[in-house]
């Protein structure tokens, strides 16, 4: 049988569709799998079940200083910012993307975000580019994996909520995010772009590293001095975009107590709060 150009498009597309639906199976069953975009490795994971291409969901995932997407997909740090389970049970798409090197003495690893007001290391001191980064690896996944741009979220921790904010601040990137234990750190007064773009921010009260009340640290390495969590609220609020702060009580800094204390006081994981506060809890 001989097939004209257009029964050979069409053949080619429900090839690739099926082709791609048994990499989302291969996926689920075998965790996030690494990809590369700008020189840099990143995580992707793929949920078995999945709405049709142009209506797919994803969750951006940013790791805090010194850390990596490899260690937050393996849960060896941030382990409650892994999204896996929650993408299986809500379907959605999940990259965990990475930093550059934070430190000179540090091995290449520890990555690190710039995302404003000093923070952190290498990264703010080379004055690199990630919000540009981040917006190029989303086009790409999303031109990759059939994601609606419109459905595109955003999370992470220390660090890597800092950078997270900083692009809900400058971009129209993110429809929502979660940032867990770092404020907006950029010195600015208004966030344009953020309009009617909705923020969680959830901070341990005893965070000694990123104070709520803004200043340095004494505790961790970096000496940053960082904003408030006051200053974050009043910045997006005069911006037209929605901030909820929650505090969670006689908590540190480290995204493993906090998920711990979360799910002893409100019954759900940080990634079920996410993706409830998201509106990803049931399959779109």
């Amino acid at each position: 049988m001989v097939l004209n150009a257009r029964m050979k498009r069409t053949v080619l597309a429900l090839a690739a569709a099926l082709a791609l639906g048994f990499a989302h199976q291969a996926n689920a069953a075998n965790g996030p799998f690494k990809e590369s975009y700008g020189g840099r490795g990143l995580y992707v994971y793929v949920p078995a079940h999945l709405p049709p291409a142009g209506q797919r969901a994803l969750v951006v995932v940013l790791h805090g200083g010194m850390g990596s997407a490899g260690r937050i997909v393996t849960e060896k740090s941030e382990s409650g910012l892994n999204m896996d389970k929650q993408a299986d049970k809500d379907g959605f798409i999940v990259a965990y993307l990475n930093g550059t090197k934070v430190a000179r003495f540090l091995r290449a690893k520890r990555k690190g975000w710039n995302a404003g007001g000093g923070c952190c290391g290498l990264p703010s001191k080379n004055n690199v580019n990630d919000v540009a980064y981040i917006e190029g690896a989303v086009d790409n996944l999303a031109a990759e994996y059939g994601i609606d741009k419109r459905r595109v979220f955003g999370m992470g921790h220390s660090n890597g909520a800092m950078m997270t904010q900083r692009l809900m601040c400058e971009t129209h990137l993110y429809a929502a995010g979660v940032a867990v234990s770092g404020p907006l750190n950029l010195r600015v007064d208004e966030c344009p772009a953020a309009k009617g773009a909705r923020i969680l921010a959830i901070h341990g009260a005893d965070d000694q590293n990123v104070p709520i009340g803004g200043g340095e640290g004494t505790k961790g390495l970096s000496r940053a001095v960082y904003s408030s969590e006051a200053h974050s609220k009043q910045v997006f609020e005069a911006s037209g975009a929605s901030y909820t702060l929650d505090i969670v009580p006689n908590t540190d800094h480290k995204m493993d107590h906090i998920s711990a204390a979360i799910a002893k006081t409100e019954g759900e994981t940080v990634p079920q709060k996410a993706a409830r506060f998201f509106g990803l809890d049931h399959p779109h």
